[in-house]
């Protein structure tokens, strides 16, 4: 089978325990305002066009018929005439361009996820899957984590939660553990924020807590868009409605990692948003009531 991924990233700290591999697939059915790994979106592959490093110096222009220069001299890309041939990341002196995302087999991916077998087992670490949303690939991220674990790896899944249930009780079934995301309670805000209701992704979080799955629940807080005190509120309740079958839950403060990202998959640019990290503190503090443990990002 194969896969749609943007990026493996080795030595990962903060993706579950140990020192890991993250496989970063892409394809993702939300449509979260302040999405940091945009080029996730989109399942197919992508350029990824950084604007600011241009210097139109033309080298692209002979290969591309996607890009041409304005009389002023701004050179202008058009998405919708380009093939995806990948000249121009080849022709760029600057890395302005480049191609975001390929295909590959399911075991040629875990044959780069074995070279570091050794600090897996000596760290208690793994493989983790995230995204965009495993589930969107959800045959192939199964056949992914099945050969993992034949090879003594084991695997987390970072999901926003949204997707067919048996694709997560088939990870439960493998051992998978599971970095769920909940980006909100109130169900008309989270369709503001992320373009679907919660209903599915609380569904899911419930019918693997009733299976005795491994949960980390993982809390994007971001100021202004799900931090205000109903909200927190919410999210505290909820929380200690299953603080006894969770690991414990993680704040994931909002950064402004993911803005040039949009600007260069050629996404609509979000209002610009606080750091959430000086909130952190506060939002820890307000969850903490819930009786689980609150952990903050990067700590």
């Amino acid at each position: 089978m194969e896969l749609s991924y943007f990026n493996i990233q080795k030595f990962c700290i903060h993706d579950g325990p140990g020192i890991r591999t993250t496989v970063f697939l892409k394809g993702c059915p939300l449509d979260c305002l302040w999405c940091h790994n945009p080029e996730s979106k989109r399942t197919e592959p992508e350029i990824m066009f950084y604007r600011h490093k241009c210097s139109v110096c033309g080298r692209c222009l002979d290969f591309c018929s996607a890009r041409s220069v304005t009389a002023d001299g701004q050179l202008i890309y058009d998405r919708e005439k380009c093939l995806l041939c990948g000249k121009c990341t080849e022709r760029c002196y600057n890395t302005a361009n480049s191609l975001c995302g390929k295909k590959d087999t399911t075991e040629n991916i875990l044959a780069e996820v074995k070279k570091d077998l050794p600090f897996y087992k000596t760290s208690g670490g793994g493989m983790t899957v995230s995204g965009g949303e495993p589930a969107m690939q959800s045959k192939a991220v199964i056949e992914l984590v099945r050969m993992a674990k034949e090879e003594g790896i084991e695997s987390v899944i970072e999901t926003s939660g949204f997707g067919e249930r048996d694709f997560f009780m088939s990870l439960h079934e493998l051992g998978a553990t599971f970095f769920f995301d909940i980006k909100g309670i109130d169900r008309e805000k989270h369709k503001i924020n992320t373009g679907v209701y919660p209903d599915v992704i609380h569904k899911n979080l419930d019918a693997l807590i009733a299976e005795g799955a491994k949960i980390v629940l993982r809390l994007p807080m971001i100021p202004g868009k799900n931090d205000s005190d109903v909200d927190l509120a919410l999210l505290r309740d909820f929380i200690a409605e299953r603080k006894d079958h969770i690991e414990y839950a993680e704040i994931m403060p909002y950064h402004e990692m993911g803005r040039d990202k949009n600007t260069a998959v050629g996404r609509e640019v979000y209002d610009p948003i606080p750091a959430g990290k000086q909130f952190a503190e506060k939002w820890r503090e307000f969850l903490s009531d819930s009786g689980a443990e609150i952990r903050v990002s990067g700590e």
